[in-house]
């Protein structure tokens, strides 16, 4: 028979994936808009002379305007990540707790606790994602300040704001960086596609010097859904499972080419227990004994493998299982 712990797990790990898909696609947009809008603004507002850029009472008077932008854009997009996706993936962790059963039923529905933390939670990110929001605003603002203040062409600020904003898929007046731009933003999230997606980052990379890593404001929010989602739901289920007295956790989620060591090999169970079963206790000593690149900091129950890392724990009690880790029914 089959796993029910292990299948649940994969529902909470898949619903986050179509739901991060979802977001990032809207990000994509927002983020678009924002750089269309706030190029457009410093267009209109920022005088030039022989298209170059003449006054800094014009640059600081722009700074609110930015601001504004970024609030009714980034801002009600983060609102909906943090009220509509976390709602929704609460619901799935009580929906895996209520499935998988062997537990007091009082602690397998959302509790009063949970609802607490779950507002907290919001509070918490919403408040990163708002720090995202200030930071670019500040840079933006002192870009424009910048390349006013020494004399820029308007094209050479356009050129940093939209890659401030958007990083390597900003927009361009050439149709070949636009049409991989556009290939990139489609394609991202489909594992099908991720070649060619390299490839075309390569090419941005290296024919039109476009730096993927670079302090862009995409890159950041990007980072911050991908960590939000999956650390919601990793508290969520630590402090649900905490309270029903589950002591135990085993690893859980797929393996492709650019999972990390450590994961793969919980998954595979090479380290540890062959049953895959670890106390928290030994998961902390675990987490604190090795290094890895991508590590995060904070609790290994809830950073798991570390930044961009799909893998999740799944809380049981050992008498659920056999000496070789597999559920008795």
């Amino acid at each position: 028979m089959a796993d029910i712990t292990q299948e649940m797990t994969a529902y909470r790990i898949k619903q986050i994936e179509f739901a991060e898909a979802e977001y990032y696609e809207q990000l994509t947009k927002v983020l678009d808009k924002i750089e269309d809008d706030i190029t457009s603004l410093a267009n209109k507002s920022l005088p030039t002379t022989d298209g170059k850029l003449i006054e800094l009472r014009a640059a600081i008077a722009i700074r609110p305007q930015i601001k504004a932008i970024l609030e009714r854009e980034y801002l009600a997009w983060s609102d909906t990540v943090v009220r509509t996706g976390f709602n929704k993936q609460a619901k799935r962790v009580e929906r895996a707790f209520k499935t998988i059963g062997r537990i007091p039923k009082e602690f397998q529905e959302l509790t009063k606790g949970d609802l607490a933390l779950i507002q907290n939670l919001k509070q918490q990110y919403f408040t990163q994602f708002k720090d995202i929001s200030n930071t670019f605003t500040r840079t933006l603002g002192d870009k424009i300040y910048q390349n006013t203040l020494l004399g820029s062409e308007f094209t050479v600020l356009e050129k940093e704001l939209r890659q401030t904003i958007n990083g390597i898929y900003a927009s361009s007046k050439d149709p070949e960086i636009n049409r991989l731009v556009k290939f990139v933003k489609k394609n991202k999230n489909k594992k099908s596609m991720q070649r060619k997606v390299e490839k075309s980052v390569a090419t941005l990379q290296t024919k039109f010097g476009r730096d993927r890593a670079g302090n862009n404001m995409k890159r950041y929010a990007g980072q911050l859904l991908n960590d939000s989602l999956r650390d919601f739901d990793a508290t969520l289920n630590f402090n649900k499972a905490n309270d029903a007295g589950l002591t135990f956790v085993k690893y859980y989620g797929d393996v492709i080419p650019t999972t990390r060591q450590i994961c793969r090999s919980l998954v595979n169970r090479s380290i540890g227990k062959t049953s895959g079963l670890f106390t928290i206790d030994e998961v902390k000593r675990l987490w604190t004994s090795r290094s890895w690149s991508g590590k995060k900091a904070g609790n290994p129950l809830v950073v798991r493998g570390g930044y961009n890392c799909r893998h999740q724990w799944s809380y049981v009690n050992p008498d659920w299982f056999d000496n070789k880790g597999e559920l008795i029914t």
